[in-house]
């Protein structure tokens, strides 16, 4: 038995024991992981649940003690003296407030409104201490929502406002500052309304009281609004989504989906997803006899609705990433593996012991069959080897595949280490050889030396003779010099045999048979097998050399023939390229040209109207004011007051004004569209919104589906999709889409003239434009018409240059061409149309998302293929 045998057997039975052995320890280890890992969640869920209920109770405990605060204060002597006229009382109301605000600093405000809205009484809490507010700086605040809120309440009422943050003339106040406003009406002892009591509550205080008790767990805890915005979230860049216009899409929702899916239809929960674990609970700090609002963005805005106490709430979330999930687990796991090694170790040395003892008493048996399967093979290969080698080198007229299977097939034929095929070539008095094919044994432990014919001349001049040279032992031959016995020895040779292929056209090669690993005995049948190899070879070779010849001939032919169909047909692809570059070029630039002269003159309209409207709400202030301050005004004063509807005017105003701005918005959005339709100033491939430009296609196509007198109108719908932005030429595409739509606009048209009214009325024109997202590398543009359709010669020729369906003077017939090449060239996409006679057509494009992941464009001989 060889030693690769001996071997093999051992590692065989070694792996017999082993493996059942080691899968048993493996399934007891994974088993005492599972167990671990499961319990471990189960007391992760236990106290997330705990920590969610917790901070509920916390939460809804705040709320009700700043209510209990906001009676205490609403019934104060010092405030029904106030309202009772008596002297003095106010400077006393100031000082209770102020102990108040100082004792609790919970409250950035507390302030007694009167009727009117005027603050009778303000504390402000700044910098960590109360302070009175001088009565000259008091403020009116009739228009702020949460004063018009909460004086429309009964007694014993109170007004709670959204957690938001404060605004400070017209803007969010920075630092941030959260903040909740309690307020309660308050009546004399006639029981008549007089005011409110307002508490303007911290509510850094109780998101950092939420913070608190998160601070040293393995989660992250969120409230959310009713909404899904952030109040206290992972980052504060996403907080306050609601307030902040360019955090408008920052939401649980957006962030977590699949979560939110469950957290906004459930009470309370607990559920885990490839995200990670999510507890959540919803909490009603609200009870009966408290309202809310759903406040304003704005500083003087009012608030849109009232909002019961079952929809004022907020959703507490604990998030367990999946990183915090397998931290414990991953050391746990490495533990295990730990001990599963030393134990695999132990059972490998069992198994080995084994295994070598079960190998050395088959051993044997098992050379004795090796021998004779040996001997039976060496019989059969003397007698099959010129069938195989005649069979394989007639298969093939190539002359590199003839060399290579020869020298195959010999080497493992004759099982020798290395067979090689060199060209000799001679030119005056040198002759050179070159290495063509060679074939060694996959099991050599390293490489061959330079084979000997290339270093010994005694060989390279016997092989160019045409000698036969045959080697049994380098060592003790005689024909061999002492100098070139001793340079072969020296290489490594044992064995060697030689013979030369001389061909008909004057080529002359030689087949050289190495073995360096052991002596190799050349028989007289394997030295007339390799003659017989050699004349085959010089045959085939010959063979190969006309075959090759009459094939270049072929080849240069068929390459004239193509260059000239390719000129022609390069010739009419830039004809028709040019024609339509220069139409799209001056649509381009004069669309360009007139977004950007409305672009300016509605710019400035757009820009000063903000102004506008801040100066005529300044004047509207200042009149109130004035009605204010004069109650006695003069009664020419009144007459043009009432000539002029003061009160409607101070109402619609700002409502012209917001118009307005709509409007000369829209101008902008009409202007933006146009210009991203030209796109003259991107020339370079760019991410772009797709939509965009089909949306710009159809602004100016728009006069052309709309229902006019003479004109039925054509339907668009849109069907988009949720597709990212598309790497791509974007004025190329744009330029596509207006031939495609342009073109399903020309078909209904030319459609609705063969109709009558009521065929129309019953199959309106309709054109539905859908994008979609195709295997996450690319995305289609579908454009469908009803129209007539199109028959399969039609569709077989839509893509040449200069065919059309079209009466003359209607078209060129370069529309699709240009699309097609834009696609395919430009784009490295494809583009293909479906329709049959009387079931309209349907286009579709397909182009990669990145165009480093190509497409494989087709030809546009089959781009209508369906």
């Amino acid at each position: 038995m060889s030693p690769q045998i001996h071997s093999r057997v051992l590692i065989k039975n070694f792996l017999t024991v082993f493996l059942p052995l080691s899968a048993l320890v493996g399934v007891v280890i994974g088993t005492i992981y599972y167990q671990q890992v499961q319990t471990e969640q189960v007391l992760l869920k236990t106290n997330e649940l705990r920590k969610v209920d917790l901070e509920t109770k916390v939460i809804s405990g705040d709320f009700h003690s700043v209510v209990s605060d906001l009676m205490v204060i609403s019934k104060q002597n010092e405030l029904q003296r106030v309202l009772e006229g008596v002297n003095g009382q106010q400077q006393a109301l100031s000082q209770e407030f102020l102990l108040f605000s100082g004792y609790k600093k919970l409250y950035d405000q507390i302030r007694f409104l009167d009727r009117s809205g005027k603050e009778v009484v303000r504390v402000n809490f700044n910098k960590g201490e109360p302070a009175i507010v001088p009565e000259e700086k008091l403020q009116v605040q009739a228009k702020r929502y949460w004063f018009n809120d909460t004086l429309q309440l009964n007694q014993g009422q109170v007004f709670v406002s959204p957690l938001d943050l404060n605004i400070e003339r017209g803007q969010v106040e920075q630092p941030l500052k959260p903040m909740i406003r309690f307020g309660t009406p308050v009546f004399d002892r006639r029981g008549e309304k007089r005011g409110i009591v307002v508490l303007n509550y911290f509510g850094t205080k109780l998101l950092d009281n939420f913070n608190q008790a998160f601070a040293n767990a393995s989660s992250q805890g969120m409230l959310l609004n009713a909404d899904g915005y952030w109040l206290k979230g992972a980052k504060p860049e996403d907080e306050w989504g609601f307030m902040f216009p360019d955090r408008k899409n920052r939401t649980f929702g957006q962030a977590f989906s699949q979560a939110w899916q469950q957290i906004s239809q459930k009470e309370s929960g607990q559920f885990q997803t490839a995200e990670g674990i999510f507890t959540f609970t919803t909490v009603y700090p609200l009870v009966e006899g408290q309202k809310s609002s759903t406040g304003a963005g704005q500083a003087f805005a009012p608030s849109q609705n009232q909002i019961d106490t079952k929809s004022y709430h907020w959703k507490i979330v604990s998030w367990v990433s999946p990183e915090t999930l397998t931290t414990k687990s991953n050391r746990f796991l490495s533990q295990l593996l730990l001990l599963y090694a030393g134990l695999v170790g132990l059972t490998g040395i069992g198994s080995w012991l084994l295994a070598r003892a079960s190998v050395n008493r088959n051993m044997a048996q098992l050379e004795l069959r090796q021998s004779e399967l040996e001997l039976r093979k060496l019989v059969e290969r003397e007698k099959i080897l010129k069938t195989r080698l005649s069979s394989q080198i007639r298969n093939s007229l190539d002359l590199n595949t003839i060399l290579s299977t020869v020298v195959v097939e010999v080497r493992e034929l004759l099982q020798i280490d290395r067979c090689q095929f060199f060209w000799c070539h001679q030119e005056d008095e040198s002759t050179t050889l070159e290495l063509s094919q060679q074939a060694c044994a996959p099991d050599l432990t390293e490489p061959l030396g330079c084979s000997p014919i290339q270093n010994v001349e005694a060989l390279s001049e016997a092989a160019i003779q045409g000698n036969l040279l045959c080697f049994d032992d380098i060592a003790t031959d005689s024909w061999l010099d002492f100098k070139s016995r001793n340079l072969l020895v020296t290489l490594g040779f044992k064995s060697l045999l030689t013979v030369s292929v001389q061909t008909q056209s004057g080529r002359l090669g030689v087949i050289v048979c190495e073995h360096s690993r052991e002596l190799r005995p050349w028989s007289d049948d394997e030295v007339e097998i390799i003659r017989g190899v050699a004349d085959q070879l010089a045959i085939a070779i010959d063979q190969a050399q006309l075959y090759n010849q009459s094939r270049a001939a072929t080849a240069a032919a068929t390459t004239q023939a193509e260059q000239l169909n390719q000129v022609l047909h390069n010739l009419k692809e830039t004809q028709a390229q040019l024609i339509q570059t220069e139409k799209m070029s001056s649509l381009g630039q004069l669309v360009a040209g007139v977004a950007h002269e409305i672009n300016n003159p509605v710019n400035f309209i757009y820009g000063n109207l903000t102004h506008v409207s801040e100066y005529t709400l300044g004047l509207l202030e200042l009149v109130e004011l004035y009605q204010q301050s004069n109650a006695h005004s003069t009664p020419e004063v009144e007459a043009h007051i009432e000539a002029i509807d003061l009160d409607f005017m101070a109402e619609d105003l700002p409502k012209i004004l917001i118009s307005m701005k709509m409007g000369a918005n829209r101008i902008r959005e009409i202007v933006l569209s146009l210009r991203n339709f030209s796109r003259l100033d991107e020339a370079d491939m760019k991410p772009v919104n797709i939509h965009e430009g089909i949306d710009s296609t159809l602004l100016i196509l728009q006069n052309r589906f709309k229902q006019t007198p003479g004109n039925a109108g054509i339907e668009i719908v849109k069907e988009y999709g949720d597709i990212p932005l598309v790497e791509c030429y974007a004025g190329q595409l744009n330029q596509v889409f207006m031939n495609l739509i342009g073109n399903a606009i020309d078909a209904l048209d030319s459609y609705n003239s063969k109709r009558t009214i009521e065929e129309i009325e019953a199959k309106p024109s309709q054109i539905v434009i859908r994008t979609e997202l195709r295997n996450l590398d690319r995305i289609t543009v579908q454009i469908a018409d009803n129209g007539p359709g199109m028959n399969e010669v039609v569709k077989q020729r839509l893509f040449d240059p200069f065919f059309t369906t079209k009466a003359a003077g209607k078209g060129t017939g370069l529309g699709l061409a240009i699309s097609a090449q834009i696609v395919t060239e430009k784009h490295n996409g494809a583009i293909w149309c479906i329709s049959e006679p009387g079931q309209g057509a349907e286009f579709w494009v397909e182009i990669p998302i990145n165009q480093s992941s190509k497409l494989a464009t087709a030809s546009t001989a089959t781009l209508s293929r369906i």
